[in-house]
């Protein structure tokens, strides 16, 4: 079935997109009865790019997988509110309750309309809610295109982004002495994590974790 099909058929049936199922959610709960946890708790472990800590709720393969691909790349942007939801109902508790600031990871040219369909930003908004916390959307950019590191080698991918990420004007200030935790769709070899934790420790927080819906299983050096 062509994908426009496919897209005019869930929207008029209301249908999972992934299986096409009926379903009144974007993914139904077959599909997400599918995705394989990951991470139980926050986490301190060496990844390809460097030692980092935070959080991964699954496993990216199998219908996660097929979900973000097209919450990314075709712009299913219905899915990345239901991810975020998801995400944010299985984050356990912060190390540290101080009030913490999320920021999502940022795309080169990214407008405020995109910011609000973007999963980094959307499931930053609903983190910030569920933790008491504050939104830090915004708050670093993108200051050069990359290429996608889907399209890069893992050695290259630890190139790619050196660099690309800086602070906004007044991030210093909002940054300084608190818990950033960085939101990223998907953990790989940790390449964009690092570059942007890079840029955050300029405003010396108190502590910069990850947190990211899926991991890969490359992700461990």
């Amino acid at each position: 079935m062509r994908a426009v099909s496919f897209l005019q058929r869930v929207l008029a049936d209301r249908s999972c997109f992934l299986c096409g199922d009926e379903s009144e959610l974007p993914i139904c709960t077959v599909c997400l009865a599918q995705f394989r946890s990951c991470d139980t708790q926050w986490t301190d472990a060496k990844r390809v790019a460097g030692q980092f800590s935070g959080f991964s709720a699954y496993w990216y393969e199998g219908p996660l997988r097929q979900a973000i691909l097209q919450m990314k790349v075709q712009g299913e942007f219905q899915i990345a509110e239901q991810l975020a939801q998801r995400l944010a109902s299985c984050v356990p508790p912060l190390p540290l309750a101080d009030h913490p600031i999320f920021v999502p990871i940022p795309r080169f040219g990214q407008t405020d309309r995109d910011m609000r369909h973007d999963f980094p930003h959307v499931a930053s908004r609903l983190l910030a809610a569920a933790f008491h916390g504050e939104d830090g959307a915004g708050l670093v950019a993108k200051i050069r295109r990359t290429p996608l590191q889907t399209q890069v080698s893992d050695p290259d991918r630890l190139t790619n982004v050196v660099g690309a990420f800086h602070l906004r004007s007044g991030a210093p200030e909002r940054l300084q002495d608190r818990t950033v935790i960085i939101v990223d769709d998907v953990l790989t070899t940790g390449a964009t994590i690092s570059a942007a934790t890079d840029a955050i420790q300029q405003a010396r927080p108190h502590q910069c974790l990850y947190l990211t819906l899926a991991r890969s299983r490359a992700t461990i050096a």
